[in-house]
């Protein structure tokens, strides 16, 4: 087998080819993530062991009812044990769900669990909520305000993430770690091609090609947001590349103010006879506050492209990427 050191990687393909990342993100309803040691197999989420069985028979569940067309609004993930996060013979978890309305970020609860009590508690978070308070005692309520930085580090997934995620990794848990932040290698949540790629929680920013200088602008949220604009795979808020294109043009005209806005998206494809639509008006809704009156966007949105690069590092097929391109903004006041 060829020594993959010698291939060139996707990422690095994917940027040659000028790939644009916005509006490759993946929007979900809620996200489960578990501390698990390392090292992670390209099947841990399917098969028992490191994961407990529940877990395993909750994930299969998921993919029956998504292959009975009921979609699939979860992202299952797991995180790398760390000297200061970590406790002997626990695992942490993190549940992170989607309020009703409009929001800027995901409600989040942590857990810190008993190795025999891991299985029981993700079952119950999801399918026997009445059975929640046997766990009140692992509950960890002064986690659920700190926020979470998920760095893809998953070679056995595709390579690139190893070779670029981990130094990303090492970067920002040296220079950005602390009590109310931290940064943890995580497994595969899709998009090796933008890697050095990470997760910011719980506001669920995806970001692509991160480098060191993009890497502090992300934590400190300053500077100018235009150096960013090519970095910014989308917000999991939103579902789809016409609405996380659409708002992520927003970003760019408010700033960063505009991530902690208050924000809800509506879409309607203009070619609904066609299987690959290219146009889409968007609304967004937007308030600074729950006071606030109510703001609206509309957007026209449009594929103007697509570029045709390699998926992963490992396979030479070519995967063709849609680009995302803003073509008219409005804006209108909307009612309280």
């Amino acid at each position: 087998m060829e020594d993959i050191a010698v291939k060139t990687y996707c990422n690095c393909l994917a940027k040659q080819r000028g790939l644009d990342p916005v509006g490759h993100a993946h929007g979900f309803d809620d996200a489960i993530i578990i501390e698990l040691p390392l090292p992670w197999k390209e099947d841990i989420m399917q098969r028992a062991d490191p994961l407990p069985q529940e877990i395993i028979d909750l994930l299969a569940l998921w993919l029956q009812r998504y292959h009975a067309g009921e979609g699939y609004r979860h992202r299952p993930l797991v995180v790398a044990p760390d000297k200061d996060y970590s406790k002997q013979g626990h695992h942490r978890v993190l549940f992170y769900t989607r309020p009703k309305g409009m929001m800027s970020a995901f409600d989040k609860v942590e857990y810190l669990m008993p190795a025999g009590e891991l299985g029981p508690l993700v079952w119950s978070l999801y399918q026997a909520p009445d059975q929640l308070s046997h766990f009140d005692a692992y509950r960890v309520p002064e986690a659920d305000s700190v926020r979470d930085i998920l760095v893809c580090t998953h070679g056995t997934i595709d390579a690139a993430c190893a070779k670029f995620g981990y130094p990303l990794y090492r970067h920002m848990r040296e220079n950005f770690g602390s009590d109310q932040l931290r940064v943890w290698r995580v497994s595969h949540f899709g998009g090796h091609v933008f890697a050095p790629t990470l997760m910011d929680m719980p506001i669920g920013h995806y970001w692509a090609y991160v480098g060191e200088a993009q890497a502090e602008q992300i934590i400190c949220r300053s500077g100018d947001v235009a150096a960013l604009r090519g970095y910014y795979r989308g917000w999991a808020g939103l579902d789809g590349g016409f609405l996380q294109a659409a708002e992520c043009e927003l970003w760019q005209r408010h700033g960063w103010p505009w991530f902690s806005y208050l924000k809800s998206g509506k879409l309607r494809l203009q070619d609904t006879e066609s299987d690959h639509p290219t146009l889409a008006n968007v609304e967004i809704c937007y308030a600074t506050s729950h006071t606030s009156t109510q703001e609206t966007y509309e957007l026209q949105v449009e594929i103007h492209d697509q570029i045709e690069t390699e998926h992963s590092t490992a396979n030479t097929q070519l995967y063709a990427y849609p680009q995302y391109r803003v073509r008219e903004v409005v804006a209108r006041q909307s009612s309280a």
